[in-house]
């Protein structure tokens, strides 16, 4: 079950699961956005995630690419780097979701402590 929310915030730039020409600004808002999270949030050793992808309709009708699972990778990796959590493994609970878009394309995501019981 989800406890306090510990952080949420959108990351604007063209959604994606590899660092290229394309993404590059995306994966920089995402590091420094990550950058600013407190380092308390690491001690906590179980969080929930919740990402909402907002990625542009043509994009999406390529079955091919932006798997979820893809998605979600280099958002834990950010987060893991940024020391927010000690590793991926930390998450238990993660629900993510794909929307189209004819406009500007956008991550946003937010955190929140896990509760469970026999923790």
């Amino acid at each position: 079950m989800r406890g306090k929310k510990l952080f949420e915030f959108t990351v604007i730039g063209n959604v994606n699961t590899k660092l290229n020409s394309n993404s590059m600004d995306y994966f920089d808002r995402m590091e420094t956005l990550f950058s600013t999270l407190p380092r308390s949030i690491n001690l906590r050793k179980k969080i929930s995630v919740d990402t909402k992808f907002t990625i542009s309709s043509p994009r999406l009708r390529d079955t091919r690419a932006l798997d979820l699972d893809n998605l979600n990778k280099p958002v834990l990796d950010h987060l893991t780097k940024a020391d927010v959590i000690n590793d991926d493994a930390n998450i238990f609970d993660l629900r993510t979701t794909k929307y189209p878009t004819d406009g500007e394309q956008f991550l946003h995501i937010t955190g929140w402590e896990w509760i469970a019981y026999g923790n």
